[in-house]
């Protein structure tokens, strides 16, 4: 993977601890020219609830939802994860095993709190970085 052509992620994390820093990162994913494959956008209907839904996913089950960002992830060259203050739901766990699990690079700007994950994920303080070292591996 060359600088230049399109490179493709899915980001994963809080939705709704943090959507500030959610909101960040995707916009650094797009700046930094990643074709985020899901979530397609970040305009919360409830981001209160447990299972945070895009106002489009308002009719899709949480289970059609998952599978629909597990997809993504298989068809992504990478997976950033937003990890406020190094915390990580059910969802992102399961999701960062399941990146794992196919060989996909994991990327954060924060360091997962829970030990088992901090060498599943590669703490990097931004997303051009995480794509530097991207581009320096498939070299």
């Amino acid at each position: 993977m060359a600088f230049g052509s399109v490179i493709r992620c899915t980001l994963s994390g809080s939705f709704r601890r943090d959507q500030a820093g959610i909101k960040r990162a995707y916009h650094e994913l797009v700046t930094c020219g990643c074709q985020v494959l899901s979530p397609h956008r970040l305009e919360f209907d409830a981001p209160d609830t447990l299972f945070v839904k895009d106002s489009a996913e308002r009719d899709m089950s949480d289970a059609d939802i998952e599978a629909h960002h597990l997809q993504a992830i298989k068809q992504s060259d990478f997976v950033w994860v937003h990890l406020p203050d190094g915390y990580m739901g059910l969802s992102a766990a399961c999701e960062i095993g399941y990146a794992t699990a196919l060989g996909l690079p994991v990327f954060s700007d924060q360091t997962p709190s829970e030990p088992v994950f901090q060498s599943l994920v590669t703490t990097v303080p931004s997303v051009f970085r995480a794509l530097e070292l991207l581009n320096q591996n498939s070299s």
